[in-house]
């Protein structure tokens, strides 16, 4: 869409020809101008102003506006226009633009009616803006009453104002209105086609979308793109691709739509492929295969992609380090982490509130809370999601108490929390097992701030309440919801009766379970451990035959650790590590040693009927203590190890990183499926409550 430019000031100030001195300063003050400041530069360019006796030249005073504008100081901006005695149209036009082009929509409408209550009228450059500012603010009345000024005023004609005010009308959701203006019109460039097209899409109206796309009398990228685009979000990628193969001439939007249809229908393989074919690559093509690899949990492939990236001649952008962060904190790759934040930092990137809370973000699920708080305090924009964020790093870190303190801090000031806030403090209440506090702030969702309980915030309470042995109270909670308990929430009790040895009410669950979820292999574990460990072998075997009957394999126990800015992973028994005979033997000898400092396998981990010798056996590969060994041998003495676990991790796991915490003087941090464990001098964090 064509933007509305503001028009230059004059360039004779005060109405007299500037002296050659004069015209000197004016334009060095002008060229001064031409590339964004920051607040200090302004004030140093502003002091200039006044001292070369330039602060009333309307060229200066104009390009200066323009400049405080594109810099996002508008307040400074503000305040040179409010000392002027009587700004002409031109200023209050540049105002006006400047607060639109900050995104502050409220501003505008603002001082487009103190503009229209001094006397000023509007003219073809004020129409678009204030027009433009209406649709997000959702004020489709003011908008008509502009769109009447339009038509008193005799600018009714005018090109740019007309696709104005469809844009207007189609983003409100009145396409016939939109229509009108476009079927009144008496010449139209291709944006208003584009514009009325892209009405048409918005609203889901495809055929209408459909036939004036072939009825244009010339169309541009942009006319293929909003029709390649529109089929994308419909799911229609063949219709799409039809198009995008027509299409005379591709430029990267193009390339990036069709991806991202691919993306929709989660066809990563011919995206990718897309990808890799495209002739030039935008910072977005990049960001969209990224978000895509880590939204299908492609983690280890977001971060190939983002180093080839870095070898590329695109630079990343704030959008890549919220796509590639959440990568660096599920493979707990917080080297790479920290390598992006200093990143951020010598490269400038703004760090808005998503960046801020992605860093937050990856350094809690790594396990260093101490960076994490450090972020979160020294951000410049926090919001409730920020403050979320920061509950739910302290919540999984067994930090309980310190999350209560930032929900304390957040309701001081005013801030309401929302539905994640309430996760991260239940969590925190489950975690330190706060069954009377977690009553509280459930009943406090409603109660204080009425906010309706999701199935997230009941399978919290569930887990709350199950894991400090209140079964038949969770099990009551879960047939009072509202809703359709959600198969998290039934599971949240079932390894509550695991916890608690209930095998009668863990086979009515467990078989709930599995009828809601017949392909989900851990249901059926976790069913059959619990018959196991009751010593009822028969009916521990029957769900695993049926198990396998249905064709559901076990999901191997996987576990990673970052070393030199490289993930490894690891599964039980794993032989297929380039250095697996030096971490076999790293972690004989560490077992051995442990052995001789009152290590006892705990065997009653080994759920299957076989012998103790066996179970001993079963035991010594987890997965975890092969990339704890790994960690020992490739890391130098007291260096943190952090490793991510995708399975809950087993007693004798537990046990046996707590004396490898003690004896080899080493900060342990293991986060599997259900929390963090800070293993140090022999304890773990969780207080083995988990």
């Amino acid at each position: 869409m064509m933007a509305c430019l503001v028009p230059p000031p004059p360039a004779i100030a005060d109405g007299f020809s500037p002296s050659p001195l004069k015209l000197v300063q004016q334009n060095r003050l002008v060229s001064a101008f031409q590339s964004p400041k920051s607040l200090s530069e302004l004030r140093a360019l502003h002091g200039r102003m006044i001292t070369t006796g330039l602060r009333r030249n309307d060229l200066v005073l104009g390009k200066f506006i323009i400049c405080c504008s594109s810099s996002n100081c508008m307040e400074y901006a503000r305040k040179v226009f409010d000392e002027m005695s009587s700004p002409s149209v031109f200023f209050w036009n540049a105002m006006i633009k400047g607060y639109q082009q900050n995104g502050d929509h409220m501003e505008v409408l603002r001082l487009y009616f103190q503009m229209r209550s001094c006397g000023f009228d509007s003219d073809a450059f004020t129409f678009p803006v204030v027009l433009r500012s209406c649709s997000p603010l959702k004020r489709i009345r003011e908008g008509k009453g502009i769109h009447g000024l339009v038509l008193k005023t005799g600018y009714a004609t005018n090109v740019i104002v007309q696709t104005a005010l469809m844009d207007l009308y189609s983003l409100s959701g009145c396409v016939a209105s939109a229509r009108q203006v476009f079927d009144e019109m008496r010449e139209r460039d291709v944006i208003c086609w584009n514009t009325m097209i892209a009405g048409y899409s918005r609203c889901g109206d495809f055929a209408n979308a459909e036939e004036l796309f072939h009825k244009m009398p010339e169309k541009d990228e942009s006319s293929w793109n909003t029709l390649i685009d529109m089929y994308c979000k419909a799911g229609d990628v063949e219709a799409a691709r039809r198009l995008f193969d027509e299409m005379p001439k591709k430029d990267i939007i193009s390339w990036n739509a069709m991806i991202s249809g691919y993306v929709h229908i989660g066809d990563m393989e011919v995206a990718r492929l897309l990808f890799d074919e495209m002739p030039r690559r935008s910072v977005v093509s990049w960001n969209v295969v990224i978000t895509c690899c880590v939204h299908h949990r492609r983690f280890t492939d977001a971060l190939d992609l983002f180093r080839k990236m870095q070898r590329s001649d695109v630079r990343p952008n704030e959008v890549t380090m919220v796509a590639v962060l959440p990568a660096c904190a599920h493979l707990g790759a917080m080297d790479l982490g920290q390598w992006i934040h200093a990143y951020i930092d010598k490269n400038r990137i703004r760090m808005d509130v998503y960046v801020t809370t992605a860093l937050i973000d990856m350094y809690g699920k790594c396990g260093n809370v101490e960076e994490a708080r450090r972020v979160f305090e020294m951000a410049k924009e926090k919001d409730a999601f920020s403050y979320s964020t920061m509950i739910e790093v302290l919540a999984l870190n067994g930090k309980a108490e310190e999350a209560f303190q930032i929900f304390s801090y957040m309701q001081s000031h005013g801030l309401k929390p929302n539905g994640v806030t309430f996760v991260g403090l239940l969590t925190a209440c489950s975690h330190a097992g706060l069954v009377e506090k977690g009553r509280m702030y459930f009943n406090m969702m409603k109660s204080e701030y009425n906010l309706e309980p999701k199935s997230e915030h009941f399978g919290c309470m569930v887990d709350l309440l199950g894991r400090a042995g209140y079964l038949d109270e969770a099990f009551e909670l879960i047939k009072s919801m509202p809703m359709e308990p959600h198969v998290v929430v039934w599971g949240a009790l079932l390894n509550a009766c695991r916890i608690h040895g209930n095998v009668k009410l863990a086979e009515t669950v467990g078989f709930r379970l599995i009828e809601l979820n017949p392909t989900n292999c851990g249901n059926y574990v976790l069913l059959a451990n619990i018959y196991a460990k009751a010593n009822r072998w028969d009916d521990s075997v029957r769900v695993r035959k049926m198990m396998k009957d249905r064709g559901v394999v076990k999901k191997p126990g996987c576990s990673s650790i970052e070393v030199n800015n490289s993930v490894h992973e690891f599964i039980a028994g794993d032989n297929s590590h380039t250095h697996c005979a030096r971490i076999y033997r790293t972690l004989q000898e560490v077992t051995e040693r442990l052995k001789r400092e009152g290590y006892v396998p705990e065997v009653s981990s080994a759920l299957h009927d076989v012998d103790t010798n066996e179970k001993m056996q079963a035991l010594s590969y987890h997965s975890e203590k092969l990339a704890v060994a790994f960690g020992l041998l490739s890391t130098t003495p007291g260096t943190p190890i952090r490793i991510v676990k995708n399975l809950r991790v087993c007693e004798d796991c537990h046990v046996m990183m707590k004396m490898i915490s003690q004896h080899y003087d080493r900060n342990i941090i293991l986060r599997d499926c259900n929390r963090y464990h800070h293993f140090n001098n022999g304890s773990c964090s969780c207080s083995d409550y988990w």
